[in-house]
């Protein structure tokens, strides 16, 4: 039987194994899950907001245990893992204090030929989840807990590295009051994702990953008429139109890009830089990478911690190498310390042919790549020459300008003078091998409900 395993990757010493999910118990599991699932989906909404809310005080309250957990499974510094707690926290009261009306019926007046038109918004079932471990918490959050207010049951299958955190989400959402059932962290084998979507039951899945597992699944789910939402990274855009803080726009860029270190979805992969101010800012984001201090995750000095696995680590300095070696510009790092656990020094590079590996694939890891562009017209022909499309941002000092300017962006969420947010308020998702659907504020609670239209006529005949 294969194992779900806390490896620590700030000493590379494996600290705890779980055995996986036989085939054969997957059937029990689905049957406890849509048994809640027919009690829940009674439940008021206010009811429902009420568990959250007393699993948001939990998750707060145990903040500093819970950045613990996640820092000796995937190596994110502790600062880093409270704020991720905290905005936990923060989704599951806004769910709860927002659901109630997005979920009311729909009334549609102006339809003709009955007296009354509206929609119902109803769950429709058991959903699987499948979420990585760069953000432990929060990739669990934005999906299961919009879903929980639905009324849905959740199966979450968790990365096998993260198997203490995937079980204190479902052991907290308990404590809180949530019935049995509803909500299930199950260590299952990834290979036995067909086993759990063939089931009637099972009516969809949201996958966070790779384009490789997205699409695998997504195979699977088309077979059976599963619904659907992935979300598979990118290769985002960090656009420089203009600047009056030239060092510190790219001392921003670079704490973005090696925050967790590099292993962020929507972190800014190519940082693209008008030539007026391209030579600066290649100065001062080599200073910055160069101060970033790589330490363990409960180091309070520590800026960037260790990535998350060694083949992770020696992935992307291997790929850093063959760039270096095909003719793109190492000015700095990109190599593996000399230490216990999976560490390397964050990168930058420049001169990155566009149709290189680098050029054209993401890069789940730190390093800092900057490309010149001539002028505006040329930033915008870079920005949009991916495959991908999840997040991009412009950074000016005319926020006009900017706007336009990201609106011409192709990606499913284009910001201005920021980037990598992401907060239940506004929907999170991508186009493109980025994916599609949508994660966040009404978006979310609307990806897996039954949108049944209900006409009523008065008189019979």
């Amino acid at each position: 039987m294969s194992t779900f395993a806390v490896t620590n990757p700030n000493t590379g010493e494996v600290e705890q194994t779980f055995d996986s999910l036989t085939t054969e118990e997957i059937a029990g599991v689905i049957d406890t899950a849509d048994r809640a699932f027919q009690d829940w989906k009674e439940t008021p909404v206010s009811k429902r907001g009420e568990v959250l809310k007393a699993f948001a005080d939990l998750v707060e309250g145990r903040a500093s245990e819970l950045a613990d957990l996640i820092g000796k499974e995937m190596g994110k510094p502790k600062k880093q893992g409270e704020a991720e707690v905290k905005k936990v926290a923060f989704t599951a009261r806004w769910f709860a204090d927002n659901s109630e009306k997005f979920l009311e019926d729909t009334q549609l007046p102006d339809a003709q030929g009955a007296d009354q038109t509206y929609v119902k918004h109803d769950p429709l079932g058991v959903l699987l989840g499948i979420m990585p471990w760069n953000f432990p918490y929060n990739q669990i959050a934005r999906f299961a807990l919009p879903n929980i207010m639905v009324g849905n049951a959740i199966l979450m299958k968790q990365a096998a590295i993260c198997p203490t955190s995937s079980q204190a989400f479902q052991d907290l959402l308990e404590e809180a009051g949530l019935p049995k059932g509803v909500y299930t962290n199950v260590y299952l084998n990834s290979s036995d994702a067909e086993e759990v979507l063939k089931d009637f039951r099972v009516k969809g899945f949201s996958l966070t990953g790779s384009e490789e597992a997205g699409a695998s699944v997504a195979k699977i789910a088309a077979k059976y008429f599963k619904r659907s939402v992935l979300e598979l990274g990118g290769n985002d855009p960090f656009v420089v139109l203009d600047t009056d803080d030239v060092k510190g726009l790219a001392q921003k860029a670079v704490t973005l890009r090696t925050a967790n270190a590099g292993q962020v979805c929507t972190s800014p992969k190519r940082m693209i830089v008008v030539e007026e101010y391209y030579d600066d800012f290649v100065a001062a984001a080599k200073e910055a990478v160069e101060n970033v201090t790589v330490g363990a995750y409960d180091d309070p000095a520590t800026d960037m911690g260790p990535l998350s696995s060694e083949g992770a680590r020696d992935e992307v300095v291997e790929r850093i190498q063959k760039a270096s070696e095909e003719g793109a510009t190492l000015h700095t790092g990109g190599e593996k310390l000399d230490r216990p656990g999976w560490f390397m020094s964050p990168a930058l590079l420049t001169d990155i042919d566009p149709k290189s590996d680098l050029g054209c694939n993401e890069l789940f890891g730190p390093a800092v790549m900057i490309y010149k562009a001539k002028d505006e017209e040329d930033a915008l022909r870079i920005a949009n020459d991916t495959q991908y499309g999840l997040m991009a941002s412009v950074w000016t000092t005319d926020a006009e300008k900017g706007r336009k300017f990201a609106e011409r962006i192709n990606a499913g969420m284009t910001f201005v003078n920021t980037h990598m947010d992401s907060s239940p308020e506004f929907p999170f998702g991508g186009i493109n091998r980025s994916g599609y659907g949508r994660e966040n504020a009404q978006w979310a609670l609307q990806q897996f409900t039954n949108e049944r239209t209900v006409r009523v006529n008065n008189q019979q005949l």
